[in-house]
């Protein structure tokens, strides 16, 4: 489109939507966004930046799709979204988090002296999430930053996904490879509490969050310790259906609570 098309312009003016043709010569030529400005009294600068921002806007992905879906705020289902992705910062989190996960000792080895490393098991995993997206490492730091969510708040929520999905990830292995030697069975409930941290973070503040899953892990393991129990316990087969179903409690809490929020 070389000339200056009036007849459209007077079209426009009149409320008619733009050829795809006229889109791109209204974009670049000032004398008919002038005319155009004369004819519409609005401001068309303003109006042209939100058409370039909204087709320019990267596109939703399928797991912020699904959390809008359950509830969620927008700003928290993509912050979400964006955390399981094949970039450095999620692969260096989830390798360090599944590593916890494995130096745990195994059912055969747990006894009394293994309670302060199932204590610290939680923490050891919080402070490799919260590296491999520090500033050191995940490029997109500086902009995450700048998000409404609290960095407490958002490292709870990080290290809720990321150690469901390794709880998910160890157990289909273990289907697959049913290798004995080889127990990850502590990150499901390691999840399990990460989740239930995040869900207090939600209705209270987020320090109160992650004292309440510090406190939660910390009260489990020493009572099963001082009840004479075995800590294997908290690991088997019947155990995990009860964490399992904790984390789905949870997951159904937060989509309660985000859609409560939004309708108000």
């Amino acid at each position: 489109m070389s000339e200056h098309p009036e007849e459209i312009l007077l079209a426009i003016a009149a409320g008619s939507p733009p050829p795809p043709a006229a889109h791109e010569h209204l974009d670049g030529c000032d004398h008919c966004r002038r005319v155009l400005a004369t004819l519409v009294p609005v401001d068309l600068d303003r109006v042209w930046a939100g058409v370039r921002a909204e087709v320019n806007a990267p596109k939703s992905r399928l797991l912020e799709r699904l959390g809008r879906l359950l509830g969620l705020s927008p700003s928290l289902a993509r912050f979400i979204a964006l955390t399981p992705t094949l970039s450095i910062s999620w692969l260096l989190a989830g390798t360090l988090t599944l590593l916890v996960g494995l130096a745990l000792p195994g059912a055969a080895g747990l006894d009394a002296g293994s309670a302060p490393l199932v204590v610290l098991a939680p923490l050891v995993a919080a402070a490799a999430v919260a590296f491999s997206y520090g500033p050191a490492v995940d490029p997109a730091y500086s902009i995450v930053a700048v998000t409404p969510l609290s960095p407490v708040r958002a490292l709870l929520a990080r290290l809720a996904v990321v150690l469901g999905v390794n709880a998910v990830v160890a157990m289909a292995l273990d289907l697959v490879i049913a290798r004995d030697g080889i127990d990850a069975g502590w990150l499901l409930p390691m999840a399990a509490v990460a989740l239930l941290a995040a869900v207090v973070a939600s209705w209270s503040t987020p320090v109160t969050g992650a004292a309440t899953g510090i406190g939660v892990w910390l009260a489990i393991v020493l009572s099963r310790v001082s009840s004479g129990g075995h800590l294997s316990d908290l690991t088997a087969g019947g155990s995990q259906v009860v964490w399992a179903v904790a984390a789905l409690v949870l997951l159904a809490v937060v989509t309660l609570r985000s859609r409560t929020r939004r309708s108000r």
